[in-house]
């Protein structure tokens, strides 16, 4: 397998991009549904810590994984299929990456505006701007949860184009 793509396949780094991120963020959800199920504790701020840095992590990819796509190659999989099928794939993956930007950034902002400082894996800190808990928190709060919603639409839909493009 190549590092790059090719007018044919994905290559290793987008590849690693993918799957590696969509382990991340079946981790933040799952860190996300246990933290806030937990009474207040050393272990559940522990919990929130460790979202917040991988949510960092997250929001640093995306950029990456965008710089890492614009210059490689596309693979054309899809010429067989329909015009329709190809601009409602297109358009699933590019919705994906909006959400992939907002996501983590819904919920930096909502830290650092509500009073909670980031602290990233000890190496340096992004303090609060405001103290919380404020209007700015909740807007970046309702955000991020309605964001994690379309997630699940969107992943969903991209999984079933996966299944329906091996299937023909």
């Amino acid at each position: 397998m190549k590092w790059s793509n090719t007018k044919t396949e994905w290559g290793g780094v987008t590849q690693l991009f993918h799957w590696g991120m969509f382990l991340l963020f079946i981790i933040q959800y799952t860190l996300a549904y246990t933290m806030l199920d937990m009474p207040a504790s050393n272990q559940k701020w522990a919990l929130f810590a460790w979202h917040k840095q991988i949510g960092v992590t997250l929001l640093f990819l995306v950029f990456l994984r965008l710089w890492w796509r614009m210059r490689n190659p596309v693979p054309d999989n899809s010429i067989k299929s329909p015009r329709w099928d190809r601009i409602l794939s297109k358009s699933n993956i590019w919705i994906l990456y909006v959400l992939m930007f907002c996501f983590p950034l819904t919920g930096f902002l909502l830290s650092i505006l509500g009073g909670y400082p980031v602290s990233y894996f000890g190496l340096f800190t992004i303090p609060a701007f405001m103290e919380g808990p404020n209007i700015y928190a909740k807007v970046f709060l309702t955000a991020h949860i309605w964001i994690s919603y379309c997630l699940y639409v969107f992943v969903g839909l991209h999984i079933l184009g996966g299944f329906i493009i091996t299937l023909s």
